[in-house]
């Protein structure tokens, strides 16, 4: 796998999700109150996501948005995608059993 491919992975394919979660449960985080590690969670994919879509612009991966509006627009898109999936894989994993 090529780095343009991992970040590309990390930004639209799931992977910033899949690696919070991953993070999530193997980070020593056992004396932090259980509200404090959703909103860890939360923050920690949008972050992946948006440092790989920044890195994925810098590295001419893909094409810069340009404007200050239009990298909001883009990095909101992608914050919110990481955010909901790593959410739909707690879900999944977690809430079921």
């Amino acid at each position: 796998m090529e780095l343009s491919q991992w970040l590309l992975w990390i930004v639209g394919g799931g992977g910033s999700a899949v690696i919070t979660y991953w993070l999530m449960e193997h980070l020593p985080i056992e004396a932090l109150s259980p509200e404090l590690k959703r909103y860890l969670s939360l923050a920690l994919a949008a972050i992946l996501a948006c440092l790989a879509f920044a890195a994925s612009v810098g590295l001419d991966y893909r094409n810069d948005p340009g404007t200050t509006q239009a990298w909001v627009e883009a990095l909101f898109t992608v914050a919110f995608v990481a955010v909901t999936g790593s959410q739909a894989i707690h879900g999944r994993l977690r809430l079921d059993k």
